[in-house]
């Protein structure tokens, strides 16, 4: 159990945690009391990068308050309260501890833009204190623990949210769907795409000490205490897989989320395999810079994905792109056509690859006002992006790393060999050569990170078969920090 603090609602983290005492006050207004005026009181917790843009979404929306902000760094919480504060006209409290916020009565729900190691734990002891949960992607750090949050949301009833604004985008709401109606015909192949300029993130000749704003056991949290040898404490947490999951995680599960949109909202896959690996950089990051990953959902169609985050000079800028689509984004490839899109909307292409008929979107800018919609309503049915759909999507980023992190090292003639027959990887192992080449990097003699393809089971959501299938299952939950326990939420 996690140190008391000394107030009214102890937070439990067993798992027979019951909720009696906190359905009060405003939870039990929450409950009798919804309308078109009630204002909801909620706090964000974790004010960096894309916390700002949580602090100034919820912020403008009407009938909310924001009452308070939290962060473990109080340099970074201060900062934006003093900000926040200025803007709405009135004071906003800030807190270290995330359970100081959990205690108040008045605070109906918690908006999470913390790290991802963080989102787990933080959503389940906010739904045991019966608050409304958003959550940024991907909603959990792992696969058993997005579970516990699925059912933490069943179990004390609570409105949670994923921070998948895709959802929300107008231009896709519109085209999806058509998708789903056969416009295209019968889908014969799903890609998704993160093409994402990145530079190195450094490396140190000693650890990191963590900023003197920072109380580093609370930011830590469920996380390992490793050392940390990059230069900047903030964001680059990203690259490290004890606390990030990498682009495939990072930026990845928007276009996960995309992919599982247009092919109807499939639950797990079945099968997966990823390569990749970490290149050029030398940098204190152990997330894959380049990186395939394809699914199998059991109905025939090809589901691959990749990522590219190696930095290019402009006039190298297409070397190793896919030849078409988005750099970020979506392709649904049908027998009578395609659709190719993002956040911000898409397109129909025919089959000889001209635009039928363009859908412009808004990039999901009433997100946060569908959550708070629902927040009023108590109907999680009318979320866009409910917590377990926004699991699976996450899922799918998790799946990836797991087959790459569980692979073994090969050369780029063994790795060739390894994906023979598998006309797809092959392509796509071939432009990502061709971008190493800029570097002036024989792609033949890199140590890639051949995974093996693992077969997963939907239900038990456990690897079932494939190559180095121990230390498959052993990634997909990890083994938490005490006394930062994520719990089993039992139904």
């Amino acid at each position: 159990m996690m140190p008391k603090l000394p107030r009214r609602h102890a937070l439990k983290l067993t798992a027979g945690a019951t909720v009696a005492g906190f359905f009060t006050s405003t939870s039990a207004r929450a409950q009798t009391e919804r309308s078109a005026s009630y204002e909801v009181r909620m706090a964000v917790i974790g004010t960096g990068g894309r916390g700002g843009s949580h602090i100034n979404g919820f912020s403008e929306q009407d009938g909310t308050k924001l009452a308070m902000l939290c962060d473990a760094d109080s340099n970074a919480s201060g900062k934006r309260a003093e900000a926040l504060g200025k803007k709405v006209g009135y004071k906003v409290e800030t807190a270290k501890d995330f359970r100081e916020v959990l205690d108040r009565d008045d605070i109906d729900a918690v908006s999470i833009a913390t790290p991802n190691h963080w989102h787990a734990l933080m959503t389940i002891l906010a739904c045991q204190a019966g608050k409304h949960v958003y959550v940024e992607k991907p909603v959990c750090h792992s696969i058993w623990e997005g579970r516990q949050m699925v059912n933490a949301m069943l179990k004390y009833k609570r409105i949670v949210a994923g921070g998948f604004q895709n959802r929300s985008d107008t231009g896709l709401m519109k085209a999806i769907p058509q998708i789903h109606s056969g416009r295209i015909g019968k889908i014969v192949q799903a890609r998704g795409l993160c093409y994402r300029n990145r530079n190195s993130i450094g490396k140190l000749d000693h650890p990191l000490t963590p900023p003197e704003t920072v109380d580093y056991n609370l930011w830590l949290g469920p996380a390992a205490d490793l050392p940390i040898m990059r230069p900047q404490f903030h964001y680059d947490w990203h690259w490290d897989f004890n606390t990030g999951n990498g682009d495939m995680g990072n930026q990845g599960p928007h276009e996960m989320d995309l992919l599982r949109w247009a092919l109807g909202d499939p639950i797990h896959p079945i099968q997966v395999r990823s390569f990749g690996g970490r290149f050029v950089w030398n940098d204190a990051g152990d997330t894959p810079n380049l990186q395939y990953a394809q699914f199998d959902f059991g109905d025939g169609v090809p589901v691959i994905f990749e990522v590219r985050n190696l930095h290019q000079k402009d006039e190298n800028e297409s070397v190793g792109r896919y030849a078409k689509g988005p750099g970020v984004g979506i392709i649904i490839t049908g027998e009578k056509g395609e659709f190719r899109g993002g956040r911000g909307g898409g397109a129909f292409y025919d089959t000889e690859g001209a635009m039928v008929e363009e859908f412009k979107g808004d990039r999901g800018s009433t997100h946060m006002s569908n959550f708070l919609e629902c927040v009023r309503s108590g109907k999680q049915s009318e979320l866009r992006s409910p917590v377990e759909s926004a699991y699976y999507s996450s899922c799918m980023s998790h799946l990836a790393n797991i087959s790459v992190r569980s692979g073994d090292g090969a050369s780029g003639g063994e790795l060739t060999a390894r994906l023979s027959g598998n006309s797809t990887a092959l392509e796509t192992l071939g432009r990502f050569s061709e971008q190493l080449k800029l570097w002036d990097i024989d792609p033949q003699q890199l140590p890639w990170q051949s995974g093996p393809e693992l077969t997963f089971d939907p239900q038990t959501e456990e690897f079932t078969a494939g190559d180095n299938l121990t230390a498959a299952n052993a990634l997909v939950r990890r083994e938490d920090r005490k006394p930062f326990v994520i719990p089993r939420i039992d139904l």
